[in-house]
């Protein structure tokens, strides 16, 4: 079976880009031939690899079984295959996203009644990867065509041993999401005054931010009274290419997703032992109020104190769920399904 994946071509710079890669490489351990196209080059941008990785020509993605699209299929492919390749469209999300960018743009741009609709709609299957993607998209399943298969990392990549940043302080407290309208590092950052009054030692690292933003969050930190924010934080950086060796050194994540979805940090961090304070789910057990800045200290102090109790295996315990839940190895046997199932109808 000949599977095509479709999205942008942007190593270390996106994190769809990123589970496209996984996706291909469980894929080929399966059995397949899965490649990787690029949507916006025909030649697949000639002369581009990322480590074992290289874009196929439009050309031979024409030869594939199923498509599988990340980010879009060129127009011309699209209109010229439709209905001889089926298509699997991956909802990435997030619908909160979508549907603010709507009212924002007056669906001038990208809107969740076209968008999301219609990948639910317009295509052979859809598949979406988290929970509560799936509440919110179930709603418009009009043809039965979508299919909830939980998103998942590949663990090969996140070993728990290798190189560690050393931090100054303790705990290492880890914010490593790009601020979007779904998830804000802001709160636990505004939270870090109560959390010092808990444990004087504790700073907060805050890591990926982009930086069109930063003026805001050099305005925040140096204008908050005394510069408390400031002093609250041992390290804030712009993008990085690679968040491993600060995930390993840290000891507290922090997911500042208000949906509570597991993002790719958060299982990256817990497959390198790194307990997660977050809203909510399954994954974690401490759940501060969304947005209460001394739930959020609180949490963060519980935490800590389970990590330093030896008669607890908190370390342990957060490595054993991720192995167990975000295997990306563990789920491709559902898409090799789905895609046999599509074709099967063909």
């Amino acid at each position: 079976m000949f599977i095509a994946h479709f999205a942008w071509w942007a190593p270390r710079q996106s994190g769809l880009f990123q589970s496209t890669k996984d996706q291909i490489k469980y894929e080929r351990r399966f059995g397949m031939r899965s490649e990787f196209v690029d949507c916006e080059n025909p030649e697949g941008k000639e002369g581009s690899k990322d480590d074992w990785l290289e874009p196929i020509t439009w050309d031979e993605a024409k030869k594939a079984d199923i498509w599988v699209m990340h980010s879009k299929i060129p127009t011309d492919l699209r209109e010229e295959f439709k209905g001889k390749i089926p298509v699997v469209a991956v909802i990435h999300g997030p619908a909160e996203h979508m549907i603010l960018q709507e009212w924002g743009t007056n669906r001038e741009e990208s809107a969740f009644t076209v968008t999301h609709i219609n990948l639910a709609w317009n295509y052979d299957a859809a598949v979406v990867i988290n929970k509560h993607e799936m509440d919110v998209i179930e709603v418009f399943d009009e043809h039965n065509k979508v299919r909830y298969i939980p998103n998942s990392i590949d663990l090969e990549e996140y070993p728990i041993e290798g190189t560690r940043w050393e931090y100054w302080k303790h705990p290492a407290i880890l914010s490593c999401d790009v601020p979007r309208i779904e998830k804000m590092p802001v709160h636990i950052a505004l939270a870090m005054p109560r959390v010092l009054k808990r444990i004087p030692d504790a700073r907060l690292n805050m890591f990926s931010l982009p930086l069109e933003p930063i003026q805001y969050f050099r305005n925040m930190f140096c204008r908050s009274k005394k510069r408390a924010l400031e002093s609250a934080c041992e390290n804030i950086q712009l993008r990085n290419n690679d968040l491993r060796p600060f995930m390993r050194g840290g000891d507290i994540g922090f997911n500042n997703n208000y949906s509570g979805i597991a993002s790719r940090v958060t299982m990256e961090m817990m497959a390198m032992g790194i307990p997660v304070v977050a809203y909510r789910g399954e994954y974690t057990k401490y759940h501060p109020e969304i947005f209460n800045l001394e739930g959020i200290a609180q949490q963060i102090e519980q935490v800590w104190k389970d990590l330093n109790d030896p008669k607890k295996t908190l370390k342990k315990d957060t490595i054993k769920y991720a192995r167990e839940h975000f295997d990306r190895a563990k789920y491709i046997p559902e898409y090799a399904k789905l895609y046999q199932e599509l074709l099967d109808k063909k």
